[in-house]
């Protein structure tokens, strides 16, 4: 089936030559160009973020798109040699190249296993514009090595399967690392590379640092110790109709219990 795939569209390549410029230039490393300038551009982002600094995560997910990408080449290396699958114009040498003919295997193929793996990369790095431009593009990679003559249909699908796979399983035990090392150049001579840290609206003080004076708060005022001995703690129910006195009148003011407080009955006669 993938042969027969093959031979489908090689046939219809003769029938678009208006393509075969634009699909010439994907199937050819210089599109890798294209994906350095998505990079570049992302990265630019994010050591602009909000203008207030970089944003080290997404810095450090960055990174991530090329060591991942750079892992999975050299994983797809042993595979290409245990496959060993011929290039298709080796098969069947009538079909139209459109391109220099390339040498080693077919499956998987090189380009679309970086392309692959880098859109997943800027993917996790959470730089999601430019994410879906690079899958965009290693699309456009994929379909255009095929269109060219270079590749089987599935040594295309293959490579964006195998670079994003081991971009996505492998991020996880790598990303903390990555970000310990980009905190550590942001505070090393080298840190123009990360740019400054990004800083986050401060967050203004809370009332305990400008208190009120207790006199001036309308809630509780400080009792001296004479006054203290007069006064007695009424439920919260009652707290408004108590008055604290001053120490000349507390010595002819009776406390009343509870029972009698609730009458409304007044103090009762001096104690003399």
């Amino acid at each position: 089936m993938d042969r027969r795939w093959y031979i489908d569209v090689n046939r219809f390549v003769t029938r678009t030559a208006w393509a075969h410029g634009v699909m010439a230039f994907f199937a050819r490393p210089a599109v890798l160009l294209i994906l350095a300038i998505l990079f570049l551009a992302a990265l630019l982002r994010a050591r602009l973020v909000g203008f207030g600094g970089s944003d080290f995560d997404k810095i450090a997910g960055l990174g991530w798109a090329v060591v991942g990408t750079a892992l999975a080449y050299a994983v797809s290396l042993p595979v290409v040699h245990l496959v060993a699958r011929s290039r298709p114009f080796v098969a069947m040498p009538q079909a139209a190249v459109l391109v220099t003919k390339p040498t080693g295997f077919s499956f998987p193929n090189e380009h679309a296993v970086i392309a692959g793996a880098f859109a997943a990369g800027l993917w996790l790095s959470r730089a999601r514009l430019t994410a879906a431009v690079a899958t965009l593009v290693a699309i456009v990679i994929a379909l255009a090595v095929v269109y060219t003559g270079t590749a089987y249909p599935g040594d295309a699908v293959g490579g964006l399967l195998i670079g994003t796979l081991v971009s996505l399983v492998i991020y996880p035990f790598a990303i903390g690392s990555l970000r310990a090392l980009v905190q550590s150049v942001a505070r090393s001579p080298l840190r123009f590379l990360v740019g400054g840290g990004h800083h986050r609206r401060p967050i203004g003080p809370g009332p305990a640092a400008h208190p009120e004076l207790v006199g001036e708060s309308g809630a509780v005022r400080i009792l001296s110790p004479d006054e203290a001995r007069t006064v007695r703690v009424l439920p919260s129910g009652r707290t408004r109709t108590a008055r604290v006195l001053p120490p000349d009148e507390a010595s002819t003011v009776r406390i009343l219990p509870p029972d009698e407080a609730g009458t409304g009955a007044g103090a009762g006669g001096a104690q003399n």
